[in-house]
């Protein structure tokens, strides 16, 4: 059958169109999901669920399909399917960023030279100095956070929890080139608030 005929029947709930319409783009899943698989991985995402809302958006392409577009069935499809896939990974990064914000990385430097675990381990750091220390990091983080976009902020907790540039541009949806200028941005911002 012609693809346009197959078209015309699916959008008519012909499911047999439906399904060799399936068969024969069912690649474009597939592609995606190793596309966006670092990212998956990162995340501690379940494949299968993500599969699942590639599939829903795979159905709603060729429902809503409009031929009148000019544009292939093929290249709708891939659209509504990494349109979909984008968005859970960007609702589990907000969800994974706020339970690692939640929690302070034994391995930060709170001093040149100082993490977290020396302070906690060294018997002879007073424990005052320790939960002011503590709350100096909480204001700085606060006011470093409070001077950020909406962009720059969600960067700047992937960032903190040690996502690279690269999975940083799949979950926001950005460019390679916007993350760099973003977190070059965030650089001075910070560097301006440390000297106040």
């Amino acid at each position: 059958m012609e693809e346009e005929e197959l078209i015309k029947l699916a959008l008519e709930n012909n499911e047999e169109a439906k399904n060799e319409i399936y068969e024969k783009y069912k690649y474009i899943v597939d592609i995606l999901m190793k596309k966006y698989n670092k990212a998956i991985h990162t995340l501690g995402i379940d494949k299968h669920e993500l599969e699942q809302e590639a599939l829903y958006a795979f159905s709603d392409a060729i429902n809503s399909f409009n031929e009148d577009r000019l544009v292939k069935l093929s290249t709708f499809i891939s659209l509504c399917v990494d349109r979909r896939i984008k968005k859970v990974l960007k609702k589990y990064s907000g969800e994974k960023a706020k339970l690692l914000n939640s929690f302070y990385s034994l391995d930060y430097d709170y001093d040149e030279g100082t993490s977290l675990k020396d302070l906690i381990s060294d018997e002879k750091t007073d424990p005052l100095y320790r939960l002011t220390l503590k709350e100096d990091y909480n204001e700085l983080i606060e006011k470093i956070e409070s001077s950020l976009s909406s962009t720059e902020l969600e960067i700047f907790k992937l960032l903190k929890n040690g996502f690279d540039r690269s999975t940083i541009a799949l979950v926001t949806g950005k460019s390679d080139k916007q993350v760099d200028n973003a977190r070059e941005r965030l650089k001075n911002k910070i560097r301006d608030i440390i000297k106040e």
